[in-house]
């Protein structure tokens, strides 16, 4: 994991966790910078951004990110954000119970386990993904353009090119084998889980929530598909999560 932070270094922390395929700078200028006065950390994981090793694990990530939490001395987060595999992660880092975390919010959590079948063509399609855009890059990216615009398609095609089997095959593991922390009553009341109505963990993951966290926050985003909303959407994307964590 490669740190990098960003705003006020003196002000409350905010922790910013990227999805697949986009790196923490973009997901600092996507979502991080908005929220306000703050000191960011938006790292890029395993086979991202600046981040030169292979991706391990969500455990890993995490690990990695609370070492430097504790030696830096960043033990209060008035947000831990993370879409999607950051989500993944932030759940990880849910296990840390000495973090002061105040507000968490999970965009596309991979919360349930998914079934053999879908664990075990994962990664094979994210590989099928790479070929196409090494193949036909616009073809490739068609379906990124239509869901989360063309500079974050670009984006995220760039980094697919340079993705190893062995991350690939660690990432697809990592959205697909679930994570269930325990987490408490009064964690579940400060939690927000954000899913699109089309997307695949809304069907999964949305159901176990309820059943584990009765106290947390869901949000379901009709006729988005996965992490869709936080693009085409954006400023009404960060006002709700400026109202969230300025109460």
């Amino acid at each position: 994991m490669y740190i990098h932070k960003h705003g006020n270094e003196t002000a409350q922390t905010v922790i910013i966790l990227h999805p697949m395929g986009i790196t923490g700078t973009k997901m600092y200028e996507t979502v991080g910078q908005k929220l306000g006065d703050y000191c960011v950390i938006a790292p890029d994981m395993g086979d991202h951004g600046s981040e030169k090793r292979d991706f391990r694990s969500a455990r890993a990530e995490a690990a990695a990110l609370y070492d430097y939490l504790v030696k830096s001395g960043r033990m209060k987060i008035k947000l831990l954000y993370g879409a999607s595999l950051g989500a993944a992660v932030a759940l990880k880092m849910l296990d840390y119970t000495d973090l002061e975390i105040e507000n968490v919010y999970l965009d596309g959590a991979p919360v349930a386990r998914l079934g053999l079948v879908m664990r075990s063509i994962f990664a094979p399609v994210l590989v099928w993904q790479k070929n196409m855009i090494v193949k036909n890059r616009e073809k490739g990216i068609s379906d990124f353009v239509k869901r989360y615009g063309r500079d974050i398609a670009e984006h995220m095609a760039d980094t697919f090119l340079r993705f190893n089997k062995t991350s690939i095959r660690n990432i697809g593991n990592a959205c697909v084998v679930g994570n269930t922390p325990l987490l408490t009553e009064d964690l579940q009341k400060r939690i927000w889980f954000d899913w699109g109505e089309k997307e695949l963990y809304t069907k999964t993951s949305k159901p176990l929530v309820e059943k584990l966290y009765p106290y947390a926050h869901i949000i379901v985003r009709e006729g988005y598909e996965h992490c869709e909303y936080m693009m085409k959407e954006n400023e009404e994307y960060i006002r709700n999560i400026q109202r969230i964590i300025h109460k």
